[in-house]
């Protein structure tokens, strides 16, 4: 079964790279073919080969931790942004954007919502449900981490691969699989992704914010 959610998971992976970087795919169509990709195949695959279902609820106690958490990491990473704002090519991303996504000014907007708060729940579905917590329950404790928290972090190379230059990259990937990892962490706290996905749309609301601020899309 451990076969199973690795295989179709690199199998995604793959896909969504193609999509994104080799077919150069609209952002419209790629987010049509991914969202069955990362929820109801996975889906059905929990259901009907693992035997699992999934949970979105937290625990009354926990709610505080989860949401001091949330305008911590929101604070966090605007700040961070601001910092590597220099190193930032804002003619490439805003290229990448109009060119190969093909997102008007409104269409960053709306797509920046949709990525704030459907997105990042889809993602908190494929990422910590079903690679983290599939594996989890396989008795493969440790890789979960690692290969949940990798699969996230490899996942967006094919979203900025045309961004960042080779040292801001690694930073990037290394954040993001750090950020795996705690994610993770509290998706096996709670046994929810909802902690997971709560944090998920505060990092993705800070980001969203400062790229359309930097693209002088803020109004």
């Amino acid at each position: 079964m451990k076969k199973i959610v690795i295989t179709y998971s690199l199998i995604c992976l793959l896909i969504l790279y193609v999509i994104e970087q080799i077919l150069m795919t609209p952002y419209v169509i790629k987010t049509v073919i991914k969202i069955p990709m990362f929820t109801l195949f996975p889906f059905l695959i929990q259901h009907y080969f693992l035997k699992s279902e999934f949970s979105i609820k937290i625990k009354k106690y926990e709610q505080k931790n989860i949401l001091l958490w949330s305008v911590s990491v929101f604070l966090i990473i605007f700040a961070a942004s601001f910092s590597l704002k220099p190193l930032l090519d804002v003619e490439a991303i805003s290229s990448d954007f109009s060119n190969r996504m093909m997102l008007s000014n409104r269409g960053m907007i709306l797509a920046g919502v949709y990525t704030t708060f459907v997105n990042s729940f889809i993602e908190e579905y494929f990422f910590r449900e079903f690679i983290f917590r599939s594996l989890l329950k396989q008795g493969w404790h440790k890789p979960a981490y690692i290969i949940s928290a990798a699969a996230f972090a490899v996942y967006h190379i094919s979203i900025f691969q045309a961004w960042f230059g080779i040292g801001l990259m690694i930073l990037m990937l290394s954040g993001l699989f750090a950020g795996g990892l705690i994610l993770a962490s509290f998706v096996k706290k709670t046994e929810s992704i909802l902690s997971s996905w709560i944090i998920h749309v505060s990092v993705d609301l800070a980001i969203i914010i400062f790229g359309l601020w930097v693209l002088g899309l803020s109004g």
